[in-house]
């Protein structure tokens, strides 16, 4: 404000010049000569006084216009000079101001993309679990597979924990037999997302192995750092499924007639077969006939009196299963 008080008496003493020269114009006088007098010793005191040296002669220039701006020579009569002094003041005091400020700008922004929520926490629980749409059970894994069959493994997972899942979530195989076709599975179509609370399907397309046996293998469901969220244990059991055994005739007895000069002998017994394709019949190690499954009873006709043993087996693919029980019809002689 040192400059602005060494400023403010010319632009004062420019303005009283003015301001007369105004007033002669207005009488019929001209003051061209002494305003421009008064002019060129506002320059003589530019270059006179030392506090105006440090600023260009174009800030000069800009004082002496809102100086004469602040004459106010349309005026009916002048200001006084030191109010003129503090509006000139004032201006240029502004200007400085605002010279010196930056230029305010917006920091541009961009829409984040999605990524691993810092503080929250990861966790899966299974809500299904299924293998070629059935429920993945004791029973359905117990169940044998044809080698080599393929077959397709489903888990509907829910998000438990406070994490949003993304599609940089996936499955992976983690260890044991390898029965897929690589080892990193999509968990979620590009630009889906899991709330908290929600669920997911995952489904895997797996082969049997070709040789019969008992297999394990593990996968995971990672996060974008590949960070376990949940893990699962695939038990595969290939080969032909063993038949159940079958049970034998239960209760196998006889009975016999022989008042018509025949000998009559009745086999009779209990079905306790589940599967049966049906029952043969033997006589001392002959086979005399197969009956249907679910036959309870059969007659034979022995060619003479005497003692024969009568085998009774239930049968299907896998073999039989056979009772036995001796008749004897000897009184009959």
């Amino acid at each position: 404000m040192s400059l602005l008080r060494g400023v403010s008496a010319p632009l004062a003493m420019t303005c009283n010049y003015f301001s007369r020269s105004h007033r002669l114009r207005s009488s019929g006088f001209s003051g061209s000569r002494r305003g421009s007098h008064a002019i060129i010793h506002l320059f003589d005191f530019q270059k006179r006084n030392r506090l105006m040296k440090p600023y260009p002669s174009a800030l000069f220039l800009l004082l002496v216009s809102f100086a004469l701006s602040a004459c106010n020579l349309g005026a009916p009569a002048p200001q006084e000079g030191s109010d003129l002094a503090t509006a000139a003041a004032r201006t240029v005091e502004a200007v400085l101001t605002s010279a010196a400020s930056p230029t305010p700008h917006t920091t541009p922004t961009s829409q984040a993309t999605p990524s691993a929520e810092k503080g929250c926490e990861q966790r899966a629980s299974i809500s299904a679990w299924m293998r070629n749409n059935v429920t993945y059970d004791k029973q359905e894994v117990d169940k044998r597979l044809a080698p080599g069959a393929s077959f397709v493994m489903s888990w509907e997972i829910q998000n438990a924990g406070t994490c949003v899942w993304d599609d940089s979530h996936k499955m992976i195989f983690e260890s044991g037999e390898r029965i897929t076709q690589g080892d990193t599975f999509p968990a979620m179509p590009f630009g889906y997302t899991v709330q908290p609370g929600e669920t997911l399907t995952i489904n895997i397309t797996m082969t049997a192995p070709a040789a019969p046996g008992e297999y394990e293998s593990t996968f995971s469901f990672v996060d974008a750092d590949g960070k376990d969220v949940l893990t699962v244990g695939v038990l595969t059991n290939v080969g032909a499924t063993s038949p159940a055994k079958l049970s034998a005739p239960g209760d196998l007895r006889y009975t016999y007639d022989c008042t018509s000069g025949v000998v009559r002998i009745t086999l009779n017994w209990v079905d306790k077969a589940d599967s049966e394709n049906g029952y043969r019949i033997y006589r001392d190690g002959a086979k005399l006939n197969d009956l249907p499954a679910g036959s309870t009873t059969y007659e034979d006709i022995a060619p003479a009196p005497g003692s024969y043993q009568y085998t009774v087996a239930a049968f299907d693919a896998s073999g039989e299963s056979p009772a036995k029980v001796t008749a004897e019809t000897t009184n009959c002689e």
